[in-house]
């Protein structure tokens, strides 16, 4: 069974993604911003991440930069997730490592499994 853990403060897009992946295949770990997927990310070591940027506390990018300095630059496939589609933020998730950007409003849930299922690959 494969981990995913969804950062996102979002709460409805949270329900809807664990909802949409199947739970014989998928073990869903939910945190609310990059803190609590830091924990999250120690204790249970995800095989996937899908990534807000704006959250409360820590964000998205500042959770990239720590994750690559605690354990090393692209070792867990991420996505990032939201309706934050700046050219700056896509570039500097890419120069952070990402798998992916997808634009929640933009995608649907099934949409965004299959590009999920492509990084796990």
């Amino acid at each position: 069974m494969k981990k995913v853990l969804i950062i996102d403060d979002d709460l409805v897009f949270k329900d809807l993604m664990k909802a949409g992946l199947d739970p014989a295949e998928y073990d869903v770990l939910l945190a609310s911003n990059g803190q609590e997927g830091l924990a999250k990310m120690s204790e249970s070591k995800p095989d996937v991440i899908l990534l807000d940027i704006k959250m409360p506390g820590m964000n998205g990018l500042d959770f990239l930069k720590e994750i690559n300095q605690k354990y090393g630059e692209g070792k867990t496939p991420i996505l990032i997730t939201s309706n934050i589609s700046s050219m700056e933020t896509v570039s500097e998730g890419v120069a952070l490592g990402i798998r992916g950007f997808i634009v929640k409003s933009d995608e649907s849930v099934q949409g965004i499994v299959e590009m999920m299922e492509r990084a796990l690959k």
